[in-house]
């Protein structure tokens, strides 16, 4: 548990990082994101990179945004969980939309939701739940 938790407090930082160095030119930040991302060997850099590259509005060619998708789809729990940090839940709704969630994932989101208290996503992704898979637990009734 403590590699994981070290490993998505990385990603934060390098997140933070890359907020402050953020360009107004897309295509510029874009491959400053890819170079990094091609050449950095640690997996939280390059997650962070990937987040930050695959929702760029422009800048990033297809084949770059595939690259950057692969690398959230392969880390899709630390992923979503900056993005719950980030209270990004349109973000969170366009990675589901393309069916990256799988429901023991959307119970991990949930508990970090609860856990950082962003209302915003635990809120988004309770009502995903429900309509997804709904709710047979009777715990919270009296």
């Amino acid at each position: 548990m403590g590699e994981i938790s070290d490993f998505r407090k990385d990603v934060e930082v390098v997140v933070q990082a890359l907020e402050r160095q953020k360009r107004d030119d897309p295509w510029e930040e874009g491959e400053k994101l890819y170079r990094k991302y091609r050449e950095t060997k640690k997996d939280a850099v390059r997650l962070a990179v990937a987040l930050r590259g695959f929702f760029l509005k422009g800048g990033v060619s297809k084949e770059q945004r595939d690259d950057f998708g692969r690398c959230i789809q392969d880390w899709i729990v630390p992923a979503v969980q900056e993005l719950i940090e980030e209270d990004a839940v349109e973000k969170m709704a366009y990675l589901e939309s393309l069916g990256w969630f799988r429901e023991e994932q959307l119970e991990i989101f949930i508990q970090t939701a609860r856990e950082r208290q962003k209302t915003t996503s635990l809120v988004w992704l309770m009502h995903l739940k429900d309509k997804k898979y709904g709710y047979t637990e009777k715990s919270f009734l009296i």
